[in-house]
């Protein structure tokens, strides 16, 4: 019988590539597009706003806007290839020995904390995103994408052919669903942080390498003073 050991095959990974300046600053320009995107819909609605209001807000012309996004709905939502390929890059580097769900964990733990850093933004997102979750449907291929192109890696350091055995998507699917979970719960807080989510994240984790055993019940008293949030604690 096959074992989750037995399928974690240490293969030779690579450290990424650096970027060179043009490809960093391509990078730089395209997040900064959707930043002034996100927060000016967010302020003033999708309608009332243009794309050569949100090319000035970014600091770029509406021509170079067009470079990068083929309306203002597509710089809303969606997940960029060179992400993915960053990503990719990312998890190839992880420790050989490292178990495939901790390490596409990490990955996905350091994305989501890069994405938090700036708390009005990430307000500004989850704004557009409930009043316009038609835009964030049209994209879900992107993130089909970007969860295909990580099994991808996981296939190659467990030895496996990501088309024939279901354990690389297992993985990465598992993996996103207690992303999409905890940032959901996360995000509903009366004063969500950073330090909280990343917190969270990681006790998820630990939780799912354990077999999901069911958390302790908190106590009512502790959590309403915020101190005992069963998402936050590690299992014991």
């Amino acid at each position: 019988m096959t074992t989750s050991n037995d399928l974690a095959v240490p293969v030779e990974v690579t450290a990424p590539t650096e970027l060179g300046l043009r490809e960093r600053k391509k990078r730089q320009t395209r997040q900064a597009i959707r930043d002034a995107a996100v927060r000016l819909v967010a302020d003033r609605g999708l309608e009332r706003v243009t794309v050569d209001e949100i090319a000035a807000a970014a600091n770029v012309s509406p021509r170079t806007f067009f470079n990068y996004f083929r309306s203002k709905e597509d710089a809303l939502g969606g997940i960029d290839n060179d992400e993915i390929t960053e990503a990719c890059a990312a998890l190839r580097a992880r420790p050989a020995t490292e178990p495939p769900l901790a390490a596409v964990a990490e990955i996905l733990i350091r994305r989501i904390e890069r994405r938090v850093e700036d708390p009005s933004l990430h307000l500004a997102r989850v704004q557009v995103h409930h009043a316009y979750p038609q835009l964030f449907g049209a994209h879900a291929a992107t993130f089909r994408v970007f969860e295909r192109r990580l099994a991808e890696v996981v296939a190659e350091r467990a030895g496996l052919p990501v088309d024939d055995h279901p354990y690389p998507l297992t993985v990465v699917a598992t993996a996103m669903a207690l992303v999409r979970a905890t940032v959901a719960y996360w995000q509903h807080g009366e004063d969500p942080s950073a330090a909280q989510l990343s917190a969270a994240l990681r006790a998820g984790f630990a939780n799912l390498a354990q077999g999901l055993p069911v958390p302790p019940v908190p106590d009512p008293r502790r959590l309403a003073g915020g101190q005992d949030d069963p998402m936050t604690r590690e299992t014991r």
